[in-house]
């Protein structure tokens, strides 16, 4: 027989219980976020929760004490009590977790720069652009060099993240791509679609638009006149 889980005091240990399900998180982070409040039709696209999923921890959330309701019915609308003792505390939690994308974002930004020759383009595919990753699944990272030569940067763009990745405790995968590879596999090829729908571009062009580019035929040259 499966013994229950030990009660917790909340006094003591609050958040135990206010971030005690990905649903509360999430309701919880959008509000914090927002410069005004908001509804449950809004917080339901903006979580991707169901309404009643955004429901069940608006209801957890304000028994906690840390959102309250204004209006009733259908008007109702919700925001983050300011008054509670952890409303910076959760604020800060959370303005953490954006300003770590953001600084592994800009990393990979600087990277790119640095590398030379200059990359074509960058963007981030996969789990992380579809916004759906788990905690140990990849950043997966294409790259278009500047020529053939795929081997010579991405080796040295791998020895740059490499630090980057022991700090954030993030994962990177690099995958280069010539422009002749980009041709190839822009025709169709199904690798080609996972990893350009959707993504995040971080540097230079995007695939469809690179693809557009070097798929384009090269204008003839025209006659020299003497």
């Amino acid at each position: 027989m499966r013994t229950p889980n030990a009660p917790e005091s909340f006094l003591r240990h609050p958040t135990s219980t206010l971030l005690a399900t990905p649903g509360s998180v999430r309701v919880l982070r959008e509000l914090l976020e927002s410069d005004r409040p908001l509804a449950v039709r809004v917080l339901a696209e903006r979580t991707r929760l169901s309404a009643q999923g955004v429901r069940n921890s608006l209801d957890a959330l304000r028994r906690g004490g840390i959102v309250e309701q204004l209006g009733e019915g259908r008007s109702r609308l919700f925001r983050p009590d300011v008054g509670h003792p952890l409303y910076l505390a959760l604020g800060s939690l959370f303005h953490a977790e954006a300003e770590r994308f953001a600084t592994v974002m800009e990393a990979l930004r600087t990277a790119m720069e640095n590398l030379v020759p200059e990359p074509m383009g960058a963007w981030v595919y996969g789990s992380v652009a579809r916004g759906e990753d788990v905690a140990d699944a990849d950043m997966e990272l294409a790259v278009v060099t500047a020529d053939g030569d795929v081997d010579t940067p991405i080796g040295r763009l791998r020895e740059v993240l490499g630090p980057i990745q022991d700090l954030q405790r993030v994962w990177i995968s690099v995958v280069g791509l010539s422009p002749n590879e980009v041709r190839r596999l822009a025709s169709g090829d199904r690798w080609w679609k996972k990893a350009t729908d959707p993504h995040l571009t971080i540097f230079g062009k995007g695939p469809d638009q690179l693809a557009e580019e070097l798929q384009r035929p090269a204008s003839p040259r025209r006659a020299f006149r003497s």
